[in-house]
């Protein structure tokens, strides 16, 4: 903090430097006109005495006299003519002079001043040089400077210092620490901006923390059973009871398959949408072919799953001319761009969710959103989820204390996914109650450019044009 204030100090101070530099250098070009006529009227009483002295003093007595006014001052009387000043001065002054003006020569440094009798009498300006005043004069405005600098600096070092210490506190872990800083300061929105990569950071880590608990919590389940049956089959039983304790230990090791799995696909999206590949796909298509990859699930359940690909009200406002009670219907787009196997993804974990906590029936549809958007819904008709933990079923390994929750089966890993898929594409994702008061996950995708393919690239959709 010194250094800078020395930095800028230093600056303040060359800078000022210059200026005085420039001034004294540049303004008596500027402004000659008005110092001479200031000199002319200052020194009108003076000409005149000086004029009428010499003139009293002709001949042999100029010299003398002249002699006399050097031991009285430091001007360096010179008597000249008009003609030997012409090419000491400038045109116009030149001509000031034949008029009887006095002039200045072109630093302001002496004067000419032309007589009665046709001499011009050349003296240095009377400006006496003391210089200890002039430093004295310099080092108060040094000074002067230095306090409205430090006076100007105290409030940002103040607030840098509280930074300084937010950011040290948050570097030795102390993850809540923020800067507290007064909105009247000039590094106000630094300090917001501290703030607001403190609170994303702390979020990361904690949900990396979560994760890892998480992780270490559902790896323990299949790997004791596995530890387990392997115990087991190094007891002698019957050929059967062999088998099945080898179909218990495949089960297991699936579900490890499917909780890395999971959890690879997560770490992906997590990274953002570089992995998106978007493509023009039929929707009407894409809803069937996840349809039907569920249908062995659904059917061992004895549930029925239906698909719907209506229109919704596009507003709940009628427009002019329409009858009451009337809402236009937004047809539901044929195409939309997004990632077909991420989106199936999302779809195939929400119908998953729902065959668990179904009781007879599941739906599936899809309607048109604002500006294009495509909004899917999936619907069952289970015991819903309360109000107050319908933000956190969206987590990674989240566990709800009612009826909906992990011993039906799962990582509770595909709504952290779900959330994810719609987040990468733009979109989001929500969950409501249900008519039937179950649960209705709603996501919508905005629409998306159809990205231009690079030119050699062989690139096909996943889901053609009919």
């Amino acid at each position: 903090m010194l250094r800078s204030l020395i930095r800028l100090y230093l600056i303040v101070v060359i800078g000022g430097g210059l200026a005085i530099v420039f001034i004294n250098q540049s303004f008596t070009f500027l402004f000659h006109e008005r110092g001479t006529e200031a000199e002319r009227l200052t020194d009108s009483a003076y000409s005149f005495v000086l004029d009428d002295y010499l003139q009293r003093h002709t001949g042999p007595q100029r010299a003398e006299a002249l002699a006399q006014l050097q031991q009285h001052g430091r001007n360096g009387f010179r008597l000249m003519t008009i003609d030997d000043v012409k090419p000491l001065v400038g045109e116009r002054q030149w001509r000031e002079l034949r008029d009887g003006k006095l002039v200045l020569n072109d630093k302001a440094t002496s004067y000419y001043l032309p007589l009665s009798d046709g001499t011009v009498v050349h003296a240095l300006r009377n400006e006496p040089a003391n210089l200890d005043i002039q430093a004295l004069a310099y080092a108060v405005l040094a000074l002067a400077t230095l306090i409205s600098v430090i006076v100007w600096v105290h409030y940002h070092w103040r607030d840098l210092r509280k930074l300084e210490a937010a950011a040290r506190a948050f570097g030795t872990g102390a993850l809540s620490t923020r800067a507290q800083l007064s909105k009247k300061s000039n590094i106000f929105e630094l300090s917001q901006q501290f703030n607001e990569m403190a609170r994303q950071i702390e979020a990361s880590i904690l949900h990396q923390r979560e994760m890892m608990h998480g992780i270490s919590h559902e790896l323990k389940t299949p790997l004791a059973r596995l530890e387990f049956g392997l115990a087991l089959l190094e007891s002698p039983e019957s050929p059967d009871r062999q088998r099945e304790r080898q179909v218990a230990l495949r089960k297991d090791v699936r579900e490890l398959d499917e909780l890395v799995t999971e959890l690879l696909t997560l770490s992906r999206l997590e990274q953002g949408d570089g992995h998106l590949v978007l493509m023009e796909v039929s929707v009407g298509e894409l809803l069937d072919s996840v349809a039907a990859s569920m249908s062995n699930d659904v059917a061992d359940r004895s549930l029925t799953l239906s698909v719907s690909t209506a229109g919704m009200p596009a507003a709940a406002v009628s427009e002019a001319g329409t009858p009451a009670g009337h809402v236009p219907v937004a047809r539901t787009p044929a195409y939309h761009v997004c990632d077909p196997k991420l989106v199936a993804r999302a779809l195939l974990n929400l119908l998953r969710n729902s065959t668990r906590y179904a009781q007879q029936a599941i739906s599936l549809s899809v309607a048109a959103g604002a500006a294009g958007a495509l909004v899917l819904i999936v619907e069952d008709d289970g015991p819903g989820i309360p109000l107050a933990d319908r933000d956190r079923v969206f987590e990674p390994f989240h566990r709800l204390d009612c009826s909906r929750d992990r011993h039906t089966g799962g990582f509770d890993l595909g709504l952290a996914i779900v959330r994810r898929v719609a987040l990468v594409h733009g979109g989001d994702v929500r969950l409501e109650e249900a008519a039937s008061g179950g649960a209705r996950f709603v996501i919508t995708l905005p629409a998306l450019p159809l990205p231009v393919p690079v030119k050699g690239s062989v690139q096909q959709n996943a889901v053609h044009h009919g």
